[in-house]
């Protein structure tokens, strides 16, 4: 799939009443956690070209008629990539939604753990599995919408740890993204229609 919307366009596409949470306020170490030469420029480049500080949106919307906490990923803002601010945001996304009672609908686009953060990035998903598990434990349900492409922990947490599972025709999907599956992979079995079948 070629087309990618931004995660405001996706979002305008199941809602027109998008109310943005507050994010948590988080102030990095110059090139994040690790010191990685040139991330504060990749993510500025970032910001400039999606509008987004983050690679995740989330807020409190109505879905036709029913009232609900949706998180849409921006796959322009390094590739949707979950670091340490994707944690947080998603983490308070989760909070709100057992606060309040809401369900959850996350409208997925990511490449994975951002690796600018090394294992820092990986320990974000622990922090959405448990987020997930709280909220499943509160009896809310969660929705995953898989947009292209929806691969590594992102697909693991927010897309396979869903109560129910959508996903766009097409859409890449799987732990392993395109960029390092093995040379004679085929490239159809990670698909939505494969993970279907499967």
């Amino acid at each position: 799939m070629a087309d990618r919307p931004s995660a405001r366009a996706a979002l305008s596409l199941v809602t027109d009443t998008f109310t943005e949470l507050p994010y948590p306020e988080r102030h990095s170490a110059p090139d994040g956690p690790l010191g990685w030469s040139g991330y504060d420029e990749a993510r500025a480049r970032a910001a400039a070209r999606t509008g987004e500080t983050e690679s995740v949106v989330c807020g409190v919307a109505d879905v036709d008629g029913t009232r609900a906490v949706l998180v849409a990923f921006e796959f322009g803002f390094l590739g949707g990539s979950l670091g340490e601010g994707t944690g947080d945001r998603l983490e308070a996304a989760y909070a709100h939604a057992i606060a309040h009672r809401l369900p959850l609908v996350s409208l997925v686009a990511t490449g994975g753990s951002r690796m600018q953060e090394g294992m820092l990035a990986l320990t974000q998903l622990q922090r959405v599995a448990r987020a997930s598990a709280r909220a499943r434990e509160a009896r809310l349900p969660q929705v995953a919408v898989l947009r292209d492409p929806t691969t590594g922990g992102g697909w693991a947490t927010l897309g396979a740890g869903a109560d129910v599972v959508l996903a766009l025709p097409g859409a890449q999907v799987g732990f392993a993204g395109s960029r390092v599956r093995p040379p004679d992979a085929d490239p159809t079995a990670y698909t939505a229609e494969a993970q279907v079948a499967a």
